[in-house]
């Protein structure tokens, strides 16, 4: 662990992302990706093939737009190649696709997560999670309760829930005001420099770091560089001990 700042208060809050920081994070929708996120009683979707077109299409087009990406729909995307393939583009049919769609961005949950997480519950803390996502949370929730996880947040915002993403500093304030919780008394935690440390900072929170493979992105700009490195969240319950 790295402490980049003399004045480091114990906050009362500490919100978390997601991929990179909870789960494993992919962008990559592949077999592998489905077979590693999703559960043995989720039926896989067919044509299988048909649909993991089909997604990499939205995930590819979603990578495309200018970086800081906006929230978007991908309904339109599914009805698109729907219609093109003569298949039904029914509300129904167009739901289910949906539906399966959800569980491309659950993914195994970091071994240390929970016990890390339960220890700062046991030490005072309320937590949350604020998490760019392409699609509305669902099947991460889920993924979340099947890990124990879930009940120990206060709150969960997803981007594609709440119609910003990450840097805008609106999302964090989502969370904090369901919290009643001031932005001071905050920190957030993050894997991307440009995303989570500016977007904590542009909202008033500390920004806690963990490595990965954007971590070196700091030096990018002043407002990338966070008050606090870790090697992942199984240090920060020692780090918040001390404060």
């Amino acid at each position: 662990m790295e402490i980049l700042t003399t004045d480091l208060t114990r906050p009362k809050a500490i919100l978390f992302d997601m991929g990179g920081v909870l789960q494993d994070a992919s962008v990559t929708w592949s077999a592998e990706t489905w077979q590693r996120g999703t559960p043995p009683a989720v039926e896989r979707p067919e044509p299988f093939d048909w649909f993991l077109a089909m997604s990499k299409d939205c995930i590819e087009r979603y990578l495309a737009l200018e970086p800081p990406r906006p929230a978007v729909d991908v309904r339109p995307v599914i009805v698109d190649w729907l219609q093109r393939d003569g298949m039904d583009a029914s509300p129904e049919a167009v739901a289910r696709w949906f539906r399966r769609m959800l569980w491309w961005e659950a993914q195994p949950i970091y071994g240390f997560v929970r016990s890390a997480l339960e220890r700062l519950r046991d030490l005072g803390f309320r937590m949350g999670v604020v998490s760019n996502t392409l699609l509305p949370g669902d099947a991460l929730r889920e993924n979340f309760a099947s890990a124990g996880i879930l009940e120990l947040f206060d709150v969960v915002v997803f981007s594609a829930e709440a119609g910003v993403n990450k840097p805008d500093p609106r999302i964090f304030g989502i969370a904090l005001d369901t919290m009643n919780i001031g932005p001071d008394a905050a920190w957030f935690v993050g894997d991307k420099p440009q995303r989570d440390v500016l977007g904590a900072h542009r909202a008033g929170l500390i920004a806690v770091l963990v490595d990965s493979e954007h971590a070196e992105r700091v030096h990018d700009s002043p407002a990338h560089m966070p008050e606090l490195r870790l090697r992942d969240i199984a240090e920060l319950p020692e780090v918040c001990e001390r404060l």
